[in-house]
């Protein structure tokens, strides 16, 4: 495979580059950049460096142009899995990985995480944007400023580049962008596709050009998030709350599609949610909804601990962790015939070329959490990233993983 290096959109990125060799051949990954500490990975030792600063400075844009570029990544072998032992440890390691000789932790921290409940509930971005009205500021990230949704996650470039990644990371470890079916051959303008929290449109893009004879509309409410973003001539993106009533027609699509609204979706609102879905799809349409259960699996007891917080400040603004699980009887019960279940385990810092994107990725997340989180844990900004590091540390060790469920229904 030859090395991809990619020229960064100016004022996104500064000197990041990604170099990705065969991994089938010499197992390695090398990352560099100014902002980063990562600079190497060594997977046939199964060792990996500290992830200790934030991509902020965006080797994310450098991970996302270089991994849309390489196809030839290694599969991912974890594409089966039964719900309580999705991943068969290697022997000798098991949960506790005591006597693991690959990897490593070289920090730790004794910092046990306290929850303030009714701080995690109720917690805003701390002060609105000064020159516009539509988003609030904390920690220098910028977030939405609609008073009914309690999502937690910035709507900043930093976040558009970080959910750029992640559709690649889906993609491939899914093997297809969709699993509804679709007819190839249909006529130009005649089919008509719904993303619902699109985001920058990464899905949609790749809709979008994969059936250019469709047209691929997506919705939002944080219009932040694709101010900006390329848009394909059969791309169209609209600004609206799915907890609310989105700006289509009855009946107007022949596919909706939705992903990774787990902490945007209350879990009240669920049904609500379903039903308006099922109101613009037309009868015979599909819909496709996938959400990850963020209650990681083979964690170590740093990870535990931090996930096990995190999770319990996000149930605390209402939303369902496990939702994932729910949708075939809440499709069933909402008059849709399910067409087909799907599921995926993603590593976590180990197991090839897209473990560690994904463990990337996650860091990502809980970096853009971090003014919910430190807020809702009592903790100072460097209390909470060597928490947050030492448990990242101990990913690729225990082997942790990630189980994502997708489903796809059909309107009766």
């Amino acid at each position: 495979m030859n090395e991809s290096f990619t020229q960064l959109p100016e004022g996104r990125a500064s000197q990041a580059t990604l170099a990705f060799r065969n991994l089938d051949d010499e197992r390695s990954v090398t990352l560099s950049s100014t902002s980063s500490s990562i600079t190497s990975i060594d997977l046939p030792d199964r060792t990996m460096p500290l992830v200790t600063t934030s991509l902020t400075d965006s080797l994310i844009p450098s991970l996302v142009s270089s991994l849309s570029t390489t196809p030839q990544l290694s599969p991912n072998p974890f594409k089966s899995y039964t719900p309580e032992n999705s991943l068969i440890p290697p022997k000798g390691r098991g949960h506790h990985a005591s006597n693991a000789t690959w990897g490593s932790i070289s920090s730790s921290t004794s910092t046990q995480i306290s929850i303030d409940t009714q701080l995690a509930e109720n917690w805003q971005p701390e002060s609105y944007h000064m020159m516009r009205g539509d988003a609030r500021m904390d920690q220098k990230r910028r977030f939405h400023a609609i008073e009914k949704s309690a999502y937690p996650l910035p709507a900043d470039i930093q976040e558009q580049d970080r959910l750029e990644l992640q559709h690649l990371l889906y993609r491939h470890s899914f093997n297809r962008a969709h699993h509804f079916p679709i007819d190839p051959n249909v006529p130009e303008g005649s089919l008509r596709i719904l993303d619902v929290g699109c985001g920058p449109g990464a899905w949609m893009r790749d809709i979008a050009e994969t059936y250019p004879q469709a047209k691929v509309l997506g919705v939002d409410m944080a219009k932040s998030l694709f101010t900006g973003v390329e848009v394909l001539p059969n791309m169209k993106f609209f600004t609206g709350n799915i907890l609310e009533r989105i700006p289509f027609k009855d009946a107007n699509f022949d596919v909706v599609h939705q992903r990774l609204m787990v902490t945007a979706i209350p879990n009240d609102k669920w049904d609500h949610v379903i039903l308006e879905l099922k109101r613009v799809l037309k009868p015979g349409g599909y819909i496709e909804l996938c959400e990850p259960d963020v209650e990681l699996l083979r964690r170590g007891p740093q990870f535990t601990m931090l996930n096990d917080a995190a999770n319990s400040a996000v149930k605390a603004r209402g939303f369902n962790i496990k939702i994932g699980y729910e949708f075939a009887k809440k499709l069933k019960e909402h008059g849709f015939e399910i067409i087909s279940e799907h599921s995926c385990s993603f590593p976590m810092g180990w197991g090839g070329q897209h473990g560690v994107l994904h463990l990337i990725n996650c860091r990502e997340i809980f970096v853009g959490l971090k003014p919910f989180l430190s807020k809702a844990f009592s903790m100072t900004l460097e209390q909470f990233d060597a928490v947050m590091v030492a448990a990242l540390e101990e990913c690729p060790v225990y082997q942790t993983y990630c189980n994502v469920h997708a489903i796809v229904g059909r309107k009766l």
